[in-house]
């Protein structure tokens, strides 16, 4: 789970991933009982107060919406793909700050254009 929320817990990370990558594919209800729950730490009688829903309810929506976006990334993969991708950014950058430390000049006048690549892949 490396990435974009490197500080939370891992499950609670890549709920966050799943709605980022997939919550398009959602329910405009679907994206505001999930944000709701995981990105405004609302409970669900909190949740079920706001939709005038019971906190069951609210349950049982959430855990078809975490399904939901669970098979989409069954299903598409972008999650995965994310985190590989950003473990070769990560080993990248390390490669180059070796490079750097070699300190000849071609090397130095080509690690900054790799470096700069590199930035504009991590998003």
């Amino acid at each position: 789970m490396d990435g974009i929320h490197n500080d939370l817990p891992a499950e609670r990370q890549y709920r966050i991933l799943l709605f980022d990558f997939y919550s398009v594919l959602l329910t405009e209800k679907q994206r505001e009982i999930y944000t709701l729950h995981y990105m405004d730490d609302c409970s669900l009688a909190e949740i079920g107060a706001i939709m005038n829903i019971t906190p069951q309810a609210v349950a049982d929506f959430l855990k078809r919406t975490v399904n939901r976006l669970s098979k989409y990334e069954e299903l598409l993969g972008l999650i995965e793909k994310f985190n590989s991708h950003q473990s070769v950014v990560t080993e990248i950058s390390i490669l180059l700050e070796e490079l750097e430390k070699l300190g000849s000049s071609n090397v130095g006048n080509i690690t900054p254009r790799i470096r700069s690549l590199v930035n504009s892949l991590v998003v």
